[in-house]
């Protein structure tokens, strides 16, 4: 098992992207990734949504 590997090698356009949105969003390149890859695995159904769904409560209509 791969733990905390460092020297991960993107194409440099994704880096200068993911380092833009990380200034942006006033995080660690790392903890970036962490979200997005979390984020993504969640959305995929390969990891469970780390919160309950409330099916009861109202919505405004807006997305």
């Amino acid at each position: 098992m791969l733990r905390n590997v460092t020297g991960l090698v993107l194409d440099p356009k994704v880096e200068e992207s993911l380092s833009g949105l990380a200034d942006e969003m006033g995080l660690t390149k790392p903890d970036l990734i962490r979200t997005i890859l979390s984020d993504w695995l969640v959305a995929n159904a390969y990891l469970p949504v780390p919160y309950a769904l409330d099916e009861e409560s109202a919505v405004d209509g807006t997305a």
